[in-house]
Parts: C-alpha cells; sequence; structure tokens
C-alpha cells in the first residue's frame, strides 16, 4: 500500500510540531526517515483538498501540500506560522504519487499542524491551528474543501495521544471501509532539554454517509 514505509516500525515522528522555545535551526532530537513505496497503483482521480474548518475548535486554514524534509522527514509548516495546516501531498507534492487525498477510497489521508508555534511578534507559545484537537470527541465535523469547489464532511470516530516514539502507523495507516483521515499534532508535555513534544494526538475520522 502507498505510504506503507511511514510505518518504520511505528517510529515516524513529524518534524515539529510547535515549541515553546523554538530556536531556528537547532536540532536536537533525531529525525527518522522513510522511502515510500514506488511500486504503486494508478492513483484514484480525487480532487486535491484546499482548506480545513474544524468547527467544534474553531479551526480554519487553508491546506498546503508538503512532502519530505531533506532528511526524509515528514514535513509540516514553518512553526512561524502555527496557525496553517498541511496535507501530505507525497514525497514529490507536485507529481501524483504515495499520496492519499482526502476522499480517496485507496487509503488515509494525512494532515498535520501545530499545537503552537511562534507568533507574528516572535511570542513563544502561540496557538496552533491543532492546538485544541485534543478536545475533539467521537462524532465531531472535520470538513475539508477540494480544488473542484466541492467540500467533504469527515466524521471524528477516535482522537488518541501516543508516545512520539510509539506512533502505532500500522492503525493509523490501516486500509478502511470508507475514506478516511488522520489529523496529526503534539501532545502531551514539553520537554525544554529536547525542544519537543513528548506524544502526538491523533484524530480519526471517516467520510459521512453522503460525503
Amino acid at each position: 500500500m502507498r505510504l506503507l514505509a511511514l510505518l518504520l516500525g511505528g517510529a515516524v515522528l513529524l518534524t515539529g510540531c510547535g515549541t515553546t522555545e523554538f530556536v531556528p535551526g537547532d536540532t536536537t532530537e533525531p529525525r527518522p526517515t522513510f522511502t515510500p513505496d514506488e511500486q504503486l497503483d494508478p492513483p484514484a482521480d480525487v480532487p486535491d483538498p484546499t482548506a480545513v474548518t474544524i468547527p467544534k475548535i474553531g479551526a480554519h486554514s487553508s491546506l498546503i501540500p508538503l512532502g519530505l524534509t531533506p532528511e526524509g522527514a515528514l514535513a509540516v509548516p514553518p512553526v512561524d506560522t502555527p496557525s496553517q495546516a498541511a496535507w501530505y501531498a507525497g514525497k514529490q507534492p507536485d507529481v501524483d504519487g504515495d499520496e492519499y487525498e482526502p476522499g480517496s477510497p485507496d487509503g488515509p489521508a494525512i494532515l498535520s499542524g501545530h499545537v503552537d508555534g511562534t507568533g507574528p511578534n516572535g511570542e513563544h507559545g502561540f496557538p496552533g491551528i491543532f492546538a485544541k484537537l485534543g478536545e475533539l470527541k467521537a462524532g465531531d465535523e472535520i470538513l475539508i474543501d477540494r480544488e473542484d469547489g466541492s467540500q467533504l464532511k469527515f466524521v471524528v470516530t477516535a482522537v488518541e495521544r501516543y508516545s512520539k516514539d510509539a506512533l502505532p502507523w500500522d492503525r493509523i495507516m490501516a486500509p478502511t471501509e470508507k475514506p478516511s483521515l488522520r489529523a496529526i499534532t503534539c501532545g502531551g508535555s514539553f520537554d525544554p532539554v529536547a525542544r519537543h513534544y513528548t506524544d502526538n494526538t491523533v484524530a480519526f475520522a471517516e467520510l459521512a454517509s453522503g460525503g
């Protein structure tokens, strides 16, 4: 399956989810890498996403396509734009490849965003787009706008928190009966020494009946 290499034995990390002590260019934690499966079936013809809205937590953002960092880690928006959300658009975001768009019948789409970051004046701990992701409950809605003008409604089925070194990618990327998505951000406590959060919060959602 596409994104199979994201599993990495359950050890993939986001490149960062925002920090309260962000230092530009400072990297103190190892960055796992992955190589997406090159043997892919032709991608389903699904429009790319353009925006995400989560009414329950007052979150709204355009969605920028991101791929991998030069080190091969899953990229997230810059920490100095914490209100920006992204979707994983493949190893090469400008071409079809190992990604799933929201609404794809082939596998879960991945959204990423910060829990916090730096504000417009450089202040630390500025709330991120997914600052309240952990407050979602089963039944809450995640709305995805698409480039063809359509909108999809996903319904949260579970919200879970895992240690960063124990993300269950086999569960996160498991095939589902309906088109699905996962919204991921940081969670838990902030480690001032390692300069990252200890956990990740993952919202699981599936396409509502009728889309």
